[in-house]
């Protein structure tokens, strides 16, 4: 009964219980490492444990999946391999890319934007034309929700830190961050979030429409709990 309420997701596999378990399903050392890994990895309550046992379980995948799931990951753990390929968009016939580092904003070093450069081309994000200039490329390779998820963590936390500095960093007439403390329910705050994937989306369509673009922008949208009175405990 008890292993009918792990595979329902109500229990975790405790630590003491992983030998028996590799002994009985007769895993190989590969099967039993990678399973140790992923019971960690899934009661890991820290994002930096997360990380460890993530990265540790994609080093154990097949290579095939490896290279894929590891590129798509670095893609999105740095974030200016993001800002790159947007400003790859706007800014017509670069091929430096010493050039491209200092234009982003906080500037990075023409080593880091070498290394992106070379990563989005692997990802067949960006390619070069027949002037040896960077392009945008149709492709884009995708990859499983596990490893989304994860980098897509990792991503919105930089965006995150990157809107605190830039307070600092941007004049006000080059930004609009403001804040709103609020009170509510549950059932409000569902209607808050159902406006805020509709504002994205409208914001998303003003942006396809628009013909000239001249800087890239990152916009955030959070709400988060600053009390936890609610019965269901510490989110």
């Amino acid at each position: 009964s008890f292993y009918v309420k792990v595979l329902n997701k109500q229990k975790h596999i405790s630590d003491a219980a992983i030998p028996t378990l590799i002994n009985f399903l007769r895993f190989s050392k590969r099967e039993a490492d990678y399973f140790t890994f992923l019971v960690k990895f899934n009661k890991a309550k820290q994002h930096e444990q997360e990380m460890f046992y993530f990265e540790k379980l994609l080093a154990l995948r097949k290579p095939s999946a490896t290279v894929l799931d590891k590129e798509m990951f670095e893609y999105f753990s740095s974030w200016w391999n993001i800002a790159l390929r947007e400003l790859i968009n706007i800014v017509p016939n670069v091929t430096d890319s010493k050039d491209l580092a200092s234009r982003l904003l906080p500037a990075i070093t023409p080593a880091q934007a070498r290394r992106s450069i070379a990563l989005l081309q692997k990802l067949g994000m960006i390619r070069r034309d027949e002037n040896g200039a960077y392009r945008l490329a149709n492709d884009f390779v995708t990859t499983d929700g596990t490893v989304q998820h994860m980098a897509i963590r990792s991503f919105q936390k930089e965006m995150i830190r990157l809107a605190g500095e830039a307070i600092d960093r941007v004049p006000p007439e080059d930004r609009d961050i403001s804040t709103l403390t609020i009170s509510t329910s549950k059932e409000c705050l569902a209607l808050i979030r159902e406006k805020l994937a509709e504002i994205r989306r409208e914001i998303i369509e003003l942006v396809r429409k628009e013909e000239k673009t001249e800087e890239v922008f990152q916009l955030n949208f959070q709400i988060f709990p600053l009390t936890q009175n609610t019965a269901g405990g510490k989110k």
